[in-house]
């Protein structure tokens, strides 16, 4: 993973502002060995890796965006986030009259995970030049670490020259407070995934999500209330709701150790041991092999059809290692790709942990974990491989989906996260700021 870094040399400002004055200061942000801040200084023609700011705004930002920041998700893919999510997420928020480097922070769960893209500020003194590769990740507790004493050092900077009563000083402690209160830790962390800035979500929804959540477990309330938001009703209907009752089989949910790496390959790892414990080599993995993993049969799935307009799939816990598993795809292909993500996630979750599955669209740790090991046990890497025998045409393409019965996206996102075929596009994930303006 990557190291996030914050470099700050004050420096005397004429400001009429007193914090502004006191907390004016070049910046400089590193990601490991990308600057962020990296930029040609238009007025001098030079390149600088720092800008000249206050950095008050952005550490009052960091601060007062904290919950949502570290704790809320990107909506699922093909929605656009709402105005809201972007204040919260996206860098240029703390605004002030500055020009800020294009930098979106994306939480999963486990990972902080940083897009950027050069700006281009007709009239303006600065033009930001990092240039985008793929998305870079630091692990959550790093990227706390490193905004904590970033935003602790301003504080100090600012009781140093005799201003101990901001608006940022009473923020942070207020913050900290909730932090070393569990219960008040647990509130947060759920408005959060809600969607909600902190005390804004009503009384009764958090009440309601508290309730449902001592029958999803945490970790999976955690999955679930982002999908759903203030709507907990549905999740409600869900835990009512009746699936297909499997009993997965005992020796697949030996779980091993899959705590290194990222989660693609934790869930790539899980999905090759499987396929050799299984002795499947390189053949396809027929249906009723997949079924039988999951303990159900063929003639229990001809009389099941999944309920329409569902936005997750669940497994709920029963009795004896049984399973109540509802579904929501309908394609075939989608199908085996669902019931391959629910045997990734018997296998992956921790061993103490409680509570439902939940199979969705966000892009969270979890459901990351989940497509991998779907993709490589359906469609091992090197079978893949194999087979196109060098040639990634698009029909050679088609020719691999139809073989391994998976999606040909499926195909082409193996082929290029394994480095076989390049990217059609930046991968963000979604265009920062509209194309030919700024905001």
């Amino acid at each position: 993973m990557s190291e996030l870094s914050f470099s700050i040399d004050w420096v005397a400002s004429g400001s009429p502002d007193p914090v502004s004055r006191d907390t004016s200061a070049q910046l400089a942000i590193h990601l490991s060995d990308i600057c962020l801040t990296r930029n040609e200084d238009v007025w001098s023609k030079t390149m600088r890796d720092s800008i000249y700011v206050s950095v008050y705004p952005l550490v009052l930002w960091l601060a007062g965006s904290w919950w949502r920041l570290n704790h809320e998700p990107l909506p699922a893919t093909g929605i656009r986030p709402a105005l809201s999510w972007r204040m919260a997420h996206e860098l240029g928020a703390a605004n002030h009259g500055y020009v800020w480097p294009r930098i979106l922070f994306v939480p999963d769960g486990e990972s902080m995970n940083l897009w950027y893209e050069p700006i281009s500020t007709p009239g303006q003194s600065v033009n930001y030049t990092s240039v985008p590769d793929v998305p870079r990740s630091i692990s959550l507790a790093e990227f706390q670490h490193k905004t904590d004493a970033f935003i602790d050092e301003v504080i100090s900077r600012l009781h140093a020259t005799g201003q101990s009563q901001t608006e940022l000083d009473s923020l942070w402690t207020l913050i900290k407070e909730d932090r070393n209160n569990p219960e008040c830790t647990g509130i947060r962390k759920l408005e959060a995934q809600m969607g909600f800035d902190p005390e804004e979500c009503p009384q009764s929804i958090i009440e309601e999500a508290l309730r449902l959540q001592k029958s999803t477990g945490q970790a999976a309330m955690s999955e679930l209330a982002p999908v759903f938001g203030e709507n907990v009703r549905k999740i409600s209907s869900l835990g009512e709701a009746s699936g297909l009752q499997g009993h997965p089989q005992e020796y697949f949910c030996d779980r091993a150790s899959f705590r290194l790496g990222q989660p693609w390959e934790q869930g790539m790892a899980a999905a090759k041991l499987l396929r050799k414990k299984m002795g499947l080599g390189h053949e396809r993995v027929q249906d009723k092999i997949l079924l039988e993993l999951l303990g159900v049969t063929e003639s229990q799935l001809s009389r099941w059809s999944p309920s329409e307009n569902i936005s997750v799939a669940v497994a709920k816990p029963g009795p004896s290692g049984s399973w109540d598993m509802i579904f929501r795809k309908r394609h075939p292909l989608s199908q085996r790709f669902e019931w391959a993500r629910f045997l990734g996630d018997i296998l992956s979750r921790p061993i103490p942990e409680e509570g439902w599955l939940v199979s969705s669209d966000l892009t969270t740790a979890r459901q990351k974990r989940q497509r991998s090991f779907a993709a490589e046990f359906l469609c091992p890497i090197d079978a893949l491989v194999a087979f196109l025998d060098e040639d990634y045409s698009e029909s050679a393409q088609e020719s691999a989906a139809e073989n391994f019965q998976v999606s040909e996206k499926t195909v082409e996102t193996l082929l290029t996260n394994h480095g076989y075929i390049d990217r059609v596009e930046t991968p963000l994930p979604y265009r920062l700021v509209a194309k030919g303006k700024n905001t």
